[in-house]
């Protein structure tokens, strides 16, 4: 009888302790980092959230109604800005950030497939694996824009026509938001929240189990899904106990990891913090900020919370290697091929060399 969610999380546990530290190599560890910051999987199980939510603990304090109201052109104006440049300046953020959504959308679905390797074979090599994966990284990469651009234009059918109406009349009457609001809304929510987690489901289990039948069988997506949801038919309470139990890790994970994540985020932000001071103070000087210094400073916060983001990943690698490797050993139980290469059997020993001599008798 195949194991249980529960039976494999010992499985998972010691593969990830081997692999990380028998014998421990730091150039692994690296390597495996990247593939977390790459995929996501390490705040898979919600494990290193809290380190991204230190980024922004800073105080804050919205101005109230109260407070004298300043146009937007005149703060421009203070700090020496062409309105025209700066539009311009946000129109090329934008272009630019999609443009770098679709490449790291691509980077994260190749580097799924050298994660998926890494941790069945206990070894991570990028560049080798990286051309070997590239087919199939660029199906697995057409679905997720695709399930992108499907769950974008569904929640936007379903939802924005119910939402601007209210939103519409909140500024007309300029009023705050109240229970009246909230209860108003609260079945589009509930709704929302339905769709969220019916989107969230086909995103793990896609990564959990159809990416692993693609690597083993070369196959696309549609037909690891087909296959998937045949092996599902008859453990439908199974893949559930599945589901609910990696829930529970994660929240454990968020504990421990979590915790670890934001006290190294807090003493990385103390130099980054230093650095940031001195730009502030002269913007609240009264110095003027060219286009050039503005582009440096935001090419430096680039190579600086990429830095930091390395820096947690690296915290988060045994939850970049536990969830995998717990998705691979409950699933090896009911996908024999995957079986076949997380068990590998020891090779046969070589029969006797024809004409041998026989053994001697025992006296």
């Amino acid at each position: 009888m195949p194991k249980s969610s529960i039976d494999v999380i010992g499985l998972a546990f010691e593969h990830a302790r081997k692999q990380l530290f028998e014998p421990f190599r730091s150039g692994q560890w690296g390597r495996l980092a990247l593939l977390a910051l790459a995929t996501g999987e390490m705040s898979s199980g919600g494990g290193c959230n809290s380190g991204f939510k230190a980024l922004s603990s800073l105080p804050s304090r919205l101005p109230s109604s109260t407070q004298n109201f300043v146009a937007p052109g005149d703060v421009w104006s203070g700090l020496g800005f062409d309105p025209a440049v700066l539009v311009s300046m946000v129109v090329v953020a934008v272009v630019g950030l999609l443009v770098l959504g679709l490449v790291w959308l691509y980077i994260s679905s190749v580097s799924r497939f050298l994660l998926f390797e890494s941790v069945l074979r206990r070894n991570c090599e990028l560049s080798e694996s990286w051309g070997r994966w590239q087919g199939q990284g660029l199906r697995y990469f057409g679905w997720q824009l695709a399930l992108s651009i499907i769950g974008l234009g569904i929640a936007g059918v379903l939802f924005v026509p119910l939402l601007l109406p209210v939103l519409m009349a909140l500024l007309r009457n300029h009023e705050r938001p109240g229970p009246g609001l909230f209860l108003a809304l609260l079945p589009m929510i509930l709704v929302f929240a339905v769709f969220s987690v019916i989107m969230a489901l086909i995103r793990v289990l896609t990564k959990d189990f159809v990416v692993p039948i693609m690597a083993v069988e070369k196959v696309g997506v549609i037909e690891g899904w087909r296959r998937l949801l045949g092996m599902m038919k008859s453990e439908k309470g199974s893949y559930a106990g599945y589901v609910g139990m990696k829930i529970v890790l994660a929240i454990g994970a968020s504990v421990v990891f979590g915790i670890v994540a934001a006290i190294v985020a807090v003493i990385a932000l103390i130099p980054i913090g230093i650095l940031v001071v001195p730009v502030v103070l002269l913007v609240r000087g009264g110095q003027s900020l060219s286009v050039v210094t503005i582009t440096l400073v935001i090419v430096v916060g680039t190579i600086l919370l990429s830095g930091l983001l390395y820096l947690i990943s690296l915290v988060c690698v045994p939850v970049a290697v536990f969830f995998p490797a717990y998705a691979m050993y409950f699933f090896a139980e009911r996908y024999p091929a995957l079986h076949a290469q997380l068990y590998p059997q020891a090779p046969a020993a070589p029969p006797p060399p024809f004409g041998s001599p026989p053994l001697p008798e025992l006296s």
